[in-house]
């Protein structure tokens, strides 16, 4: 994840609008990879100065929000991760007894692109049992849940879909981010993604649909 490699890459300031050539057929944005859109493209855009200030690694190599949100154990959902503290602390809203509330997030280290796409998932409302801190976990939800699309089947990435990436093209996987935006054509579906240990940031870029790294797209299913 940290080696941020690809065949075509370009960070952009783009917006997140859906962009469909016309006479080609599609299936349609659900409201659900909406919603799971949203959450990626507002971390990414939003104006408060705690959600900033998360979108970059602090202190140490792979200290972020994202994993402190899953594994802070004054959070409902906590996932009993073993990942030690690492420096910062910052608000976020998190589940305590039950109710949403602003609260301080100890901030922890590990590789955190799945972290920040869970947590797109989570907000968003879709389901998110047995997504985990691997990337790999989004291919085999996305199996066991029947919204797997493999590279090559001809499916073109929605909005809110987890697209999984290859970079080293040996099996195993690297890379998970959400798309928030694509371009529907008959040959390609090119995409644009928000993901989190983009370069230690959360960034916006885009990818081809066809590059080799690619190795699928798995869309929330509901709870």
């Amino acid at each position: 994840m940290k080696a941020f490699r690809m065949a075509v890459v370009a960070v952009v300031a783009a917006t997140s609008s859906i962009f469909v050539v016309p006479g080609i057929a599609h299936a349609a944005d659900t409201q659900l990879g909406i919603d799971v859109g949203n959450i990626a493209w507002e971390q990414l855009k939003s104006e408060n100065a705690d959600v900033q200030y998360r979108l970059r690694e602090r202190t140490s190599q792979n200290c972020n929000f994202y994993t402190g949100f899953w594994a802070d154990p004054n959070n409902d959902r906590y996932d009993s991760s073993g990942t030690g503290t690492c420096g910062p602390v910052s608000p976020g809203y998190m589940y305590r007894n039950g109710s949403k509330t602003w609260d301080d997030v100890r901030w922890r280290a590990r590789a955190w692109c799945a972290d920040f796409a869970k947590f797109a998932f989570y907000w968003g409302g879709a389901k998110y049992t047995g997504l985990n801190a691997a990337a790999s976990s989004f291919r085999t939800y996305g199996i066991n849940n029947g919204t797997w699309h493999a590279r090559g089947s001809g499916y073109v990435p929605r909005k809110g879909d987890a697209a999984v990436y290859d970079w080293e093209r040996d099996g195993v996987i690297d890379h998970v981010a959400i798309v928030t935006s694509y371009y529907d054509t008959s040959t390609d579906g090119n995409h644009y993604v928000v993901g989190g240990n983009q370069s230690d940031i959360v960034s916006h870029v885009l990818h081809s649909n066809w590059e080799s790294a690619v190795v699928g797209y798995t869309s929330p299913a509901p709870k």
